[in-house]
């Protein structure tokens, strides 16, 4: 088996959101794989700021919020091949990102449509990161997306890390109330 094949371990329940949580915070991920989306009902500063900029970025684009399986793509430009677009409120989480939209690449490719790139644009600090999948990527990947089917059947609530980030986290309220 080459490590391509080994992608589709447990990928069937997995969103894109999933795997930028798997960077942020294991118990952030483990929450919102029980159906726990504070994001959507909590109200917070920074998640409200997020979805406004994500509505206003980018308006003009035709192919935009595209839903297969179990993702929703910002959106997508044409060309020789696909570029897949992701709208980011800040950089502060730039490699869980990176690794959110390799995932929708790889999903891309699995579907026969020709993706190895896209663009993460941070539009409040005017600055874009151009990010290809690689052929070393597919291990790394495979690694997290095994360690996210691990966390996410896993009966027991990770533990709390407090970090610098957490105070302003959706889910703030019910690792530290």
């Amino acid at each position: 088996m080459n490590s391509e094949d080994s992608l589709d371990i447990s990928q069937s329940h997995i969103t894109g959101t999933m795997v930028a949580y798997y960077y942020i915070c294991h118990r952030k991920l483990w929450l919102f794989s029980k159906g726990l989306n504070l994001e959507n009902v909590s109200g917070n500063v920074d998640v409200i700021k997020g979805k406004i900029l994500h509505e206003n970025s980018f308006a003009r684009e035709t192919n935009r919020d595209i839903d297969f399986d179990t993702v929703k793509i910002d959106f997508l430009r044409f060309g020789d091949q696909v570029y897949v677009h992701e709208v980011k409120k800040s950089k502060k989480f730039e490699e869980a990102h990176i690794w959110q939209l390799k995932y929708y690449i790889h999903l891309l490719q699995q579907k026969g449509i020709n993706c190895s790139a896209g663009v993460i644009h941070y539009p409040s600090s005017m600055r874009k990161i151009d990010v290809e999948l690689k052929n070393g990527d597919h291990p790394l990947l495979a690694r997290a997306l095994e360690g996210i089917a691990k966390i996410t059947k896993n009966p027991n609530l990770p533990p709390k890390k407090q970090k610098k980030v957490c105070s302003r986290c959706a889910y703030f309220d019910f690792c530290y109330a």
